[in-house]
């Protein structure tokens, strides 16, 4: 009867655990990837859609001046149309009539509230009276 080598047994589990070990790291890693790639896939798509809330508010703002200096949210159709269910949207309009220079921030935002990614950008700029005494914007600047 032959005796067996009890140290090829343990190489081979060895080998096994390791193979094991590797291939469950491999997996962590690649999930990890997967999860940064979609976290910035939604970034990039919620900045696409703060900007476009800004820049449809930014309409809005040029047409009616005088409904949303007082800070009341403009409504952004178009842009909350692109948005897919869950996303938020919004765009408010902050005036501050004293100072050297009246000025007010046009800031949009859009946020998955079940992922915690936002993302926000705005507009800086002047406000002027015309002719008739209305507010004309001026030296609008971008912010992000």
């Amino acid at each position: 009867m032959k005796k067996r080598n009890g140290f090829f047994s343990f190489s081979i589990v060895t080998v096994a655990l390791l193979a094991l070990s590797l291939s469950l790291t491999a997996a962590s890693l690649a999930w990890k990837h997967f999860q940064m790639a979609r976290t910035y896939e939604e970034t990039v798509r919620l900045t696409y859609l703060a900007e476009s809330a800004l820049h449809e508010g930014w309409d809005q703002l040029c047409r009616h001046p005088d409904d949303f200096l007082q800070g009341r949210p403009i409504p952004v159709p178009q842009a909350e149309g692109l948005a897919f269910q869950g996303e938020q949207l919004s765009a408010r309009c902050r005036y501050q009539p004293a100072g050297a220079v009246a000025g007010g921030f046009l800031k949009a935002q859009a946020a998955v509230p079940d992922s915690a990614v936002q993302q926000t950008c705005g507009l800086r700029f002047e406000v002027r009276a015309d002719e008739q005494g209305r507010p004309v914007l001026h030296r609008c600047q971008y912010v992000n």
